[in-house]
């Protein structure tokens, strides 16, 4: 999945403002820990988006 498709995902099943700003937030702090230990920030990152 692509990060575009999990932001729409994230658009289709959340409409309050405070959820997906939650979860974008989230996915920046998923993506700098990936990135802490190597790991792909990527999938990291739509994990969060997605979940």
């Amino acid at each position: 999945m692509e990060r575009k498709q999990g932001i729409e995902l994230l658009l289709k099943y959340n409409q309050e403002e405070f959820h997906i700003i939650h979860a974008l937030t989230v996915e920046n702090v998923m993506r700098y820990f990936a990135k802490e230990n190597g790991e792909d920030e990527e999938f990291w990152g739509i994990v969060r988006i997605i979940t």
